[in-house]
Order: structure tokens, then C-alpha cells, then sequence
């Protein structure tokens, strides 16, 4: 009776719509309750075989090896470790004593064959695993354990491979400089410089002027503490009474990169020591502008002697003359008198000019002279001119070619402070460093 009820409202269209809806909400309660009871038995079943199912293992019989454990040999391992390292660790605790004096100890060790099944197990896993990592860090051409960074004058540099230059010329002690007590705060401050240096950096004092001179004149030396007292006490007695300048040094080669004749505030020839040695930083302090003379070329000296040769022709006869006249001359004395002996100059000179040694002092005595004219002399030597900027750029790229291309080395860095400096001189210095990627830097005076 309710079945035909129920089909009877199916069919009125007064009553169609609500039961469809009633209809449409049985079915979709038997289709999530048929679903469910199925996922229940079927993640049931499978629960069931992962819990029951055994895990087979294989086990074999580990086999029978023999090891032969090396043979300690100190000595060679010690060696070893030198050669595949850029700095021997072992330098910096040694350098009190000398290297050849340390004789290292041989262990005698009498190696056993040892038999064993023992066999290293591992258990493999499985899993996922995420790694984040993050590296920072400066390298020249190293490992970077010999990296030194220092404050030279206010400029931050760092380097590995370290030449400190530093300009000796008279100038450096004028009144405007602070006199000697201002050229001692210069040597205090590259001292400071030196004494900042890791045990592993290499480095080198250079000092010029008229001439030039390195700590070490052949290569970089180890920044260990007996370097560091040698490089303080090469710099000590420059600029000090009765030894104004830098006459005379220990750094000649003037036949590497573009050839020079000589000059004054030498630069060229500490840029040359130092590229020779492989320096990756320049450290360079100066109060003016370097006068380097160019050399004479092969053509020019043989247009020069062709001159000289053509005067002596033309003027053999006026040469011959005046020797005859010379000889014939009359003399006359001349009495010199006495002076007395004057100490060395205890201030330094003016820039250009020699040095006052003083002099020994003499008594009065009489001398001959004759009263004629100078001898003829042929034409001097023509002068070529001195080195422009481009003359520096052109010297460093020759030794950087000669040199550092083949070692696989970069370019150096060049760092310049202008101490008291004219605007000549400063703006070559900064034209120097900005090119070469370094800093320059203007210090009036040192307090």
C-alpha cells in the first residue's frame, strides 16, 4: 500500500519534485556507505600483509683479507705534506733555529701482517634530505692561508704577496714633511704595516731614491718574527744624520721592461724588483713625481759616436793647437790659505742637492796655474727625455708579460699614498692606482 502510495506521488506532478529529491539523497547515502565499508576491508587486507609478510636476509660467510699497514716513516710524510702545501706549517715554529740544524727523528717500526674476517656492515637506508650551504671568501694565487689584510696609511689592502715601496729621497724630510721627526712616523707606520702581516704572507721592503734597495734583493721573504726585525732595522738608519738619501743600492737591473738611463726618485726600478718577485700588492708611499731618464737607443748612440768622430776630424787641428799653447803657458803661484776642518751638515739637503760631508780642513800652501782658457771637447751625449706616465704603464706591461703570464699570475694590485705631494706628483699617483685597481690616498702630515 505505501509502494503505491509512494508511486502515485512519483507520478503527480504536484509531488514530483520533492520526492526526486528524496530519492537522489537515499542513493547518495548508500553509494558513501557501500564506499566506505569497502575501503575498510580492502586497507585492512593490505595492513594485514605488511605486518605478517617475513623479510628474508642473506648471509654469506665474510671473506678472509690480510691487511699490511704502511710503514711509518716521519721524515718522508713530513716532506709530503711541505711539498703539497704553499706554506709549510711547520716554518713559523722553527725559524729560531737553523732549518739545516733540526734533525728529525727515524722511527723504526717493525710492520706485522695482521689476518682478520672482520668486515665493515652497513646498513642501507632510504630517505630525503635537504642541505642549504653558504661560502664566502677571498683567494690570489694561493690557498689563501698566507692572505694578509693591512691598514697602510688608511688604505685597507690585502694581498699575499706584499711589496711595501717606500720613497726615500731627501725630499721626504723637508720642514713641509714634518722634517726627520716626520720621516721617523712614516718608518713607525710601515713598521706598524709590517709587524700586521700573517706568518704565512711574503713580503719585501723596497726603498728609492736615486737609487734603489730591497730587504731581500732576490726574493719575498716569510712575515715570521726575525723578518719582521730585519725589515724594521733596514729602514732604521735611512734619513737620519750623515746618511741623507739613497745614493747607492742593491737593485741595478735597469735591462727589464722599458730600459732607463738613470734619474731620481726611482721608481721603475722598485716596480721592476718587486714584479721580478711576483708581488700581487703594491704598497707604495712617495711626495713626488719620479724623473726616470729614457735610454739612448742603439740608433741614437751610433748617430752620437758618428758626431763625435766627425768633430775630432774637424777639429783636429784647434785640439793640437791648444795643446801646444797649453804647454807653452807661463805659470804663475797662487797661495791658498788654510781652512779649518768643518763637520758633516747635521740637516738634511734640499732635494737635488748633495749631501754637506763637511771636509777634513787643510793648511795653507802655494800652487801653480797657468792662465789659458778650457780644452775643446766634443758635443755631449743628446739627452732623450724622461719618462711619462705612459712610459710606466708601457714598463709594467712588459714585465707583467715577461713575467707573470708565464707563472699564471694576475695582475698587481697598486696602492699609493701621496705624503705632502705637489699636483704633478699626486695626479700621477692616482692615475697609477685607479688603473692598476688599487687606492690612492693624500696624507698632509703624520701626528
Amino acid at each position: 500500500m505505501r509502494l503505491t502510495e509512494y508511486i502515485k506521488e512519483w507520478l503527480n506532478p504536484a509531488t514530483a519534485n520533492s520526492a526526486r529529491r528524496r530519492t537522489l539523497r537515499l542513493v547518495l547515502l548508500a553509494s558513501l556507505g557501500i564506499h566506505l565499508v569497502a575501503g575498510a576491508i580492502f586497507g585492512g587486507h593490505i595492513l594485514w600483509e605488511a605486518l605478517s609478510r617475513e623479510e628474508t636476509v642473506f648471509e654469506a660467510q665474510p671473506p678472509t683479507r690480510t691487511y699490511e699497514p704502511r710503514k711509518v716513516e716521519l721524515k718522508v710524510k713530513v716532506q709530503q705534506k711541505q711539498r703539497s702545501s704553499s706554506r709549510p706549517q711547520i716554518v713559523p715554529r722553527i725559524v729560531s733555529a737553523k732549518p739545516s740544524a733540526v734533525a728529525l727523528p727515524d722511527i723504526k717500526v717493525d710492520p706485522k701482517l695482521v689476518t682478520t674476517t672482520f668486515q665493515p656492515k652497513f646498513k642501507a637506508v632510504s630517505g630525503i634530505g635537504l642541505g642549504v650551504g653558504l661560502g664566502t671568501g677571498y683567494g690570489t694565487s694561493g690557498f689563501g692561508q698566507g692572505v694578509s689584510q693591512v691598514n697602510f696609511f688608511g688604505i685597507q689592502a690585502v694581498g699575499e704577496r706584499i711589496a711595501i715601496c717606500v720613497d726615500v729621497s731627501v725630499s721626504m724630510v723637508e720642514a713641509e714633511r714634518g722634517g726627520p721627526p716626520g720621516f721617523l712616523r712614516v718608518k713607525q707606520r710601515v713598521g706598524d704595516v709590517v709587524d700586521s702581516l700573517k706568518e704565512g704572507t711574503l713580503f719585501n721592503v723596497i726603498v728609492f731614491a736615486d737609487a734603489c734597495s730591497a730587504l731581500d734583493s732576490e726574493k719575498m721573504v716569510y712575515a715570521n718574527p726575525e723578518n719582521r726585525t730585519r725589515a724594521k732595522q733596514f729602514l732604521e738608519p735611512i734619513n737620519t744624520e750623515g746618511n741623507w738619501g739613497h745614493e747607492y743600492g742593491n737593485i741595478t737591473d735597469t735591462q727589464r721592461g722599458l730600459k732607463s738611463s738613470g734619474g731620481s726618485t726611482r721608481l721603475d726600478l722598485a716596480i721592476t724588483a718587486a714584479m721580478l718577485q711576483g708581488a700581487d700588492t703594491f704598497l707604495i708611499i712617495s711626495d713626488g713625481l719620479p724623473l726616470v731618464r729614457h735610454a739612448l737607443s742603439e740608433q741614437q748612440l751610433e748617430a752620437h759616436r758618428n758626431r763625435v768622430a766627425q768633430w775630432h776630424k774637424a777639429n783636429a787641428a784647434t785640439v793640437e793647437a791648444y795643446d801646444r799653447a797649453a804647454a807653452a803657458a807661463p805659470t804663475r803661484k797662487v797661495w791658498v790659505p788654510p781652512q779649518a776642518a768643518r763637520p758633516p751638515s747635521k740637516g738634511p739637503p734640499r732635494e737635488g742637492q748633495k749631501a754637506d760631508r763637511g771636509s777634513p780642513g787643510h793648511a795653507g800652501y802655494w800652487t801653480e796655474v797657468r792662465d789659458i782658457g778650457p780644452r775643446p771637447s766634443p758635443p755631449g751625449a743628446p739627452r732623450p727625455g724622461e719618462w711619462t706616465y705612459g712610459d710606466f704603464n708601457n714598463h709594467i706591461s712588459l714585465l707583467y708579460k715577461e713575467i707573470y703570464v708565464e707563472k699564471g699570475l694576475k695582475l698587481p694590485r697598486i696602492h699609493c699614498i701621496g705624503y705632502q705631494i705637489d699636483k704633478e706628483g699626486g695626479a700621477f699617483l692616482k692615475k697609477l692606482s685607479a688603473q692598476y685597481k688599487g687606492q690612492f690616498r693624500l696624507v698632509r702630515r703624520l701626528r
